[in-house]
């Protein structure tokens, strides 16, 4: 049987996921209906992944070293700032539906954290040494800024 913290990690986990392929699905969808609806489904992800990475964290706080639990608070932050942020997009697509960039620019800092995350800890559970996480770390944010641009400037040139 599973415990409470793996469940609520795999959770967690389920949430992230999904909600980066939501957040894709929103960049390349260009009817504003859908995009509102896809928008509303990447808050309500992101608020699920925030509460589950909560839950995970509260069910083994008296086993992690004060460094984990300072670094967990981080990604606790990290996590109700993605979910303003994606909260920021909706907003923007019911009262300024033509600011593409700027909903983009708020579901990409999404897209790119979540990715790095994803990055990140595939090079732990690989057991990767500590300068090669940070260097994974850099080079995805690199990357997810490279694709996110990329993006933009297609957008652009449609319109």
């Amino acid at each position: 049987m599973l415990n409470a913290h793996l469940l609520m990690i795999i959770f967690h986990a389920t949430s992230a996921t999904a909600a980066f392929i939501v957040g894709l699905a929103l960049l390349f969808q260009r009817d504003l209906l859908r995009q509102r609806q896809l928008a509303m489904a990447l808050v309500v992800l992101l608020i699920l992944l925030e509460i589950f990475l909560i839950l995970a964290i509260l069910s083994h706080l008296t086993s992690l070293a004060m460094v984990q639990q300072i670094v967990f608070g981080g990604l606790g932050l990290l996590g109700l700032y993605m979910i303003w942020r994606a909260l920021q997009a909706l907003v923007l697509l019911r009262q300024a539906p033509d600011n593409q960039g700027a909903v983009m620019d708020h579901v990409g800092f999404n897209l790119i954290s979540l990715f790095d995350g994803f990055a990140i800890v595939s090079a732990i559970d690989l057991q990767a040494p500590g300068w090669l996480v940070a260097i994974i770390a850099i080079g995805a944010v690199a990357l997810g800024i490279y694709a996110i641009n990329s993006r933009k400037k297609a957008l652009n040139t449609i319109s």
